[in-house]
């Protein structure tokens, strides 16, 4: 069987955090999001992965999943929807078997049911029991079976949410090959499914009861962080002087705590320098990142940031790359900030 991740999207509603690098490329936890995916393939038993990229996230995608063995990149030279993914890759697949995972999903669960299921079903997707799914493509089930898919209904018949994982069979790319663009204007992949069923095709369905995220917003960034955050085990490889350390806490070779209060779940990266700081729960700091005199809780700081001194608590907050936080200028608050920031004052 082959591993499919689609990761070619531009990532919209993580922007500003995607507006120079591909969302898949974002760490949770210290690790990146299409490692994530990749890890969770191998853990299902596969190895031959490839991963649909743009020609503009191929060097971020590589670089994230450097330590994750061997991949292939496929290029996906237009943003034409997942459909249009799935055959770019379609020499890849060579007709075996293929689980499919869109890449910004972040699951608990194995994905190991979805292979076993396959033995009896052309296709087999898997879904979640979600609070909302009215925002989400909602997989309608019975015993097991898929009867439809609806994208983000106003009166949801179940709520159960199909979350980004897919397995089917070759056959399946025929049906793809014949949709026709969406509304949207893109050839999107679960309506293949829906033709499959209408030929008399079986599509099952594999319910999830673990965590999951598709982490494609920041909110949802923020929960997938503390989520692998809280499953920690505590290691301390860096420089700690003068500081508490309590909880489930990791810090990297080379890392530096300094006249510090850290309570885990905290994640603290290589070469990254916290001093005079209060730091956790949910935190994650990225390698070479600089935190000094500053209180942060549920937050994500990412590689190169500096938070120097501010004058209040960062809370749920996203910090982008070599991004700096700190306090006003004796002229009062200065801004500079990007297209599609958040600020909350």
């Amino acid at each position: 069987m082959k591993g499919l991740i689609l990761a070619a999207g531009r990532g919209s509603r993580l922007l500003p955090i995607s507006a120079t690098r591909a969302k898949h490329a974002v760490p949770v936890a210290g690790v990146p999001i299409i490692a994530r995916a990749v890890q969770s393939l191998r853990d299902a038993g596969i190895h031959d992965i490839g991963i649909v990229c743009s020609p503009s996230s191929e060097t971020d995608l590589r670089d994230a999943t450097q330590h994750s063995g061997h991949l292939t990149f496929i290029r996906q030279r237009e943003a034409l929807g997942t459909g249009h993914a799935v055959l770019s890759a379609r020499a890849f697949l060579e007709r075996e078997p293929t689980l499919l995972y869109l890449g910004d999903n972040l699951f608990e669960d194995r994905l190991t049911p979805l292979i076993g299921t396959l033995r009896d079903a052309d296709a087999v997707v898997g879904v979640k029991q979600v609070p909302n799914p009215q925002a989400y493509g909602v997989a309608v089930v019975k015993n097991g079976r898929l009867l439809r898919l609806v994208e983000k209904p106003r009166k949801p018949e179940s709520n159960l949410a199909a979350c980004g994982v897919f397995s089917f069979r070759p056959a399946l790319l025929e049906y793809v090959q014949d949709l026709l663009p969406s509304d949207r204007g893109e050839i999107e992949f679960p309506q293949a499914l829906g033709a499959l069923m209408a030929a008399g095709g079986q599509v099952r369905a594999v319910e999830f009861t673990g965590f999951w995220s598709d982490a494609g917003a920041p909110d949802d960034l923020l929960s997938a962080n503390l989520h692998f955050l809280s499953h920690l085990q505590p290691r301390i490889e860096g420089r700690v002087e003068r500081s508490v350390v309590n909880g489930p806490v990791v810090i990297e070779a080379g890392a530096a705590v300094e006249d510090s209060v850290i309570t885990g779940p905290v994640w603290i990266g290589p070469h990254a320098l916290v001093r005079g700081a209060t730091i956790g729960p949910g935190v994650s700091i990225g390698a070479h990142a600089r935190v000094d005199s500053a209180r942060v809780h549920a937050t994500l700081i990412d590689d190169f940031a500096r938070i120097l001194h501010p004058t209040q608590p960062i809370v749920r907050s996203l910090i982008g790359r070599h991004a700096l936080v700190t306090a006003p200028s004796d002229t009062g608050l200065q801004m500079v900030i990007g297209d599609r920031s958040v600020m909350r004052m």
